[in-house]
């Protein structure tokens, strides 16, 4: 597993910033402002279900194999194969 970690992209380094803030953030309030927290995975669904289509479709557009995918996202090619169909039925 650490092997295929290893060959995954990596985030660039204010993206990885914002994300890493993001979980603590929601980690510290999730206990005591439940409503807030919800509030905020709201927004993350909006945020996923406008990118993540447009993400995919530009990956599957481009005709990156399927191996590369995998590579790339650290996961198996099966996974692969399903992350862009999981993104292009995401409510919006």
């Amino acid at each position: 597993m650490d092997e295929v970690a290893a060959r995954a992209v990596v985030l660039p380094g204010d993206v990885a910033g914002l994300l890493r803030q993001l979980r603590e953030g929601l980690d510290e309030i999730v206990g005591d402002e439940p409503l807030v927290a919800l509030k905020a995975v709201g927004e993350l669904e909006a945020i996923v279900a406008s990118a993540g289509p447009l993400a995919a479709a530009c990956a599957t557009g481009d005709q990156i194999p399927v191996p590369r995918v995998a590579e790339a996202l650290g996961m198996t090619e099966k996974a692969a194969r399903s992350r862009p169909v999981h993104y292009a039925y995401l409510p919006r």
